[in-house]
């Protein structure tokens, strides 16, 4: 086998394996996928995750169904003692910026490479988050959501 088909095999393996461990991206799939947990949940509860809805008082699988799984979780207690938790969920924003600048030069130390040469646009992606929910004892506190 060439390095090349080899190559070729293992980006490909690669390919399958990050497929393979992505979450359903929507509530119809991940209702799909655990259909014991979505009929154990409340009418009004049902109704709300197949819209990608949540609301105060919801369980946390009701949430996981909802919204899917967080990219951050924290725990905690409340001032009475109750047990609180919040999950994350984060998204990614691009960020361009406009540069100028020269090409190189020469130092004396050698030759250097500025690594804005010229100039043009460069985009970064941030993470930060996009939503949040709060549980207290295992049930929908309160939550935001920036829409996006």
């Amino acid at each position: 086998m060439t390095k090349k088909r080899a190559f070729q095999w293992l980006a490909l393996g690669a390919l399958a394996l990050g497929v393979a461990s992505c979450e359903s991206a929507t509530p119809a799939s991940r209702i799909q996928a655990n259909p014991v947990i979505f009929n154990s949940l409340p009418e009004q509860h049902r109704q709300l995750v197949q819209q990608g809805l949540i609301c105060q008082g919801m369980e946390q699988n009701a949430v996981l169904l909802a919204w899917g799984r967080p990219d951050t979780r924290a725990t905690g207690q409340m001032k009475n003692g109750s047990p609180c938790e919040r999950w994350e969920y984060d998204t990614i924003e691009p960020v361009t910026t406009v540069h100028t600048g020269f090409g190189g030069w020469y130092g004396g130390w050698g030759p250097y490479w500025h690594p804005y040469g010229g100039s043009g646009f460069d985009t970064t992606y941030i993470p930060r988050c996009a939503a949040w929910v709060d549980f207290v004892n295992g049930r929908v506190d309160r939550w935001m959501h920036t829409g996006r």
